[in-house]
């Protein structure tokens, strides 16, 4: 089949599953959230035994990742996303007055184009569908050609199940004939209202429709002297070694103070860390190849050993992140780029003031970071960072890679972390279905309201004085 067929072939495929969506949304939008919250329930009890297969799938076609870790995260995110859902009002009435009257309503937004990321297909696919039936929409998700096969895979088996329990048909489809014409007419077609790009921003800019990005980003860490060392160590190192570092709000930038650093490296090499020679970090770097906000694609997913036997240099078999040792941030600095490895570039200041700018310098070197994570027990200095930080989110003594996606956290439950800080996307915050919708706020004459205000009052004094009487009678 020639180029051109296959892109006929994709652009008749787009329309006919934009076409059938927005049939599917003119039913579905009348579902009541109590309606669609039981088929999500039933969808998380049917999908989790399924999980496991999902994972081997992913890593088999990706080769990127670690299977006990992404089998662990999925359970645990879809089992907090369970409890967290039910408590989300998205579309119906949200608000109503004293007398009744709809203040507040929540209204889908129609077809919503997908784009998960091939680093965690299983994860984003199945988060972007959760919250596109939460919210009463059809959602079309586009595979990325690196995870083709998983994400088809997990969209035809979600469809399955939700078209069991009453979701109608073409609400979720996913687009198997890819190609740059047939998603350009995906993501052009009038009838699609919002796009979600979860890592990769192809032809998508400039289809003037409203975009969430959630994708990855450079997250500085820095520790500071009051707190916990240990605690603080081992959470930078479980956050920045699972899933071989490729969650979203994972660290990659350590900033310690210069009091506490000997300290500091103590415990990282006592728990697993490898700080690299002059030698080992030269050869590294050759293996990763820096350059455009990104590395080598051989390398992301991998684990620090096998990073250290790819770079032809040898490491303990306990080893489970590599550092190396920086003395300034500078334009050229290749550990400046995005790195979805376990990874980290250890920097040292005199204090917070000084991390507080370096945090800010790496942020904005390759304008990525959405996310920064603190260690410390000192609260001018946690405020200082939250008012300063040009970020989404900041992560508190806790792992950033879980705590930034809500797990375990006080941020919403979401593997979708808002880019506007980065200077994509219309969000900053943690995507929840809820960003899937608009809010249509209704108003009532100040007048009106008040004078039922004062008629109630009044029925309610007259309700008291008959029940005094009847009392006294």
């Amino acid at each position: 089949m020639s180029r051109a067929d296959k892109d006929l072939l994709s652009i008749q495929e787009a329309r006919i599953l934009v076409e059938n969506a927005r049939n599917a949304q003119f039913l579905v939008k009348d579902y009541k959230q109590s309606y669609l919250d039981k088929i999500i329930n039933q969808l998380i009890d049917d999908i989790t035994i399924e999980l496991a297969h999902f994972v081997d799938m992913e890593v088999n076609e990706t080769k990127r990742g670690c299977k006990k870790d992404k089998e662990w995260l999925l359970n645990t995110f879809l089992s907090q996303l369970k409890k967290e859902l039910p408590n989300q009002q998205c579309i119906g009435e949200l608000l109503k007055d004293s007398a009744g009257n709809i203040l507040k309503v929540g209204v889908p937004l129609g077809v919503v184009v997908a784009f998960p990321s091939e680093n965690n297909v299983v994860l984003n696919t199945l988060y972007s569908l959760i919250i596109g039936i939460k919210s009463g929409n059809s959602i079309i998700i586009i595979p990325d050609n690196q995870a083709y096969c998983t994400t088809i895979h997990i969209v035809n088996s979600v469809k399955n199940i939700c078209e069991k329990y009453g979701l109608p048909v073409g609400c979720i489809t996913c687009l198997e004939s890819t190609s740059e014409s047939g998603i350009l007419e995906i993501v052009t077609h009038k009838n699609t209202s919002m796009i979600i790009s979860a890592g990769k921003i192809t032809n998508t800019t400039n289809t003037q429709k409203p975009m969430i990005y959630g994708g990855t980003g450079g997250t500085p860490v820095f520790i500071e002297h009051t707190a916990n060392i240990s605690n603080a160590v081992q959470s930078v190192i479980d956050s920045r070694s699972l899933d071989n570092g490729m969650l979203p709000g994972s660290e990659q930038y350590l900033i310690v103070e210069q009091s506490i650093a000997s300290e500091v490296k103590k415990h990282f090499q006592q728990k697993g860390a490898h700080f690299l020679s002059e030698e080992e970090e030269h050869q590294l770097l050759n293996l990763l190849q820096p350059k455009n906000n990104g590395i080598n694609p051989i390398c992301v997913g991998k684990n620090a050993r096998e990073l250290a036997k790819m770079a032809h240099f040898s490491v303990e078999e306990s080893t489970n992140i590599l550092v190396s040792e920086k003395n300034y941030v500078h334009e050229l600095d290749p550990f400046v780029n995005e790195m979805k490895c376990p990874v980290i570039a250890f920097y040292l200041e005199p204090d917070w003031m000084h991390a507080c700018e370096k945090s800010i310098r790496l942020l904005k070197e390759k304008n990525n970071g959405h996310t920064i994570a603190i260690h410390s027990n000192n609260i001018e200095v946690l405020n200082q960072f939250a008012l300063k930080k040009p970020v989404g989110r900041m992560i508190v003594n806790s792992p950033s890679s879980l705590a930034s996606m809500g797990i375990d956290s006080t941020l919403s439950i979401s593997c979708l972390l808002g880019g506007l800080t980065t200077g994509k996307g219309i969000s900053a915050k943690n995507i929840t279905a809820s960003d899937l919708t608009y809010m249509r706020e209704i108003s009532h004459s100040i007048k009106c309201v008040e004078y039922t205000s004062r008629v109630e009052e009044e029925s309610h004094e007259k309700m008291l004085e008959e029940i005094l009487r009847k009392i006294l009678a």
